[in-house]
């Protein structure tokens, strides 16, 4: 599923950058070297940094 159309940034491309150490919403735009254009995908970005980090990582 596309989280942002304007950079065309999937939720695997976002699952990828913090399963890779990217910890905010720029930092997440940086791994996918790419900057924010309009900002309204910022809350689902936040949202699956929020999730990834309560979730059991796998062993």
């Amino acid at each position: 599923m596309y989280i942002c159309i304007c950079n065309a940034l999937t939720d695997r491309d976002v699952k990828s950058a913090i399963q890779t150490g990217a910890s905010s919403v720029p930092k997440v735009y940086s791994a996918n070297q790419c900057k924010p254009q309009c900002g309204k995908c910022g809350c689902s970005i936040r949202n699956l940094l929020r999730e990834m980090k309560t979730s059991p990582q796998p062993a």
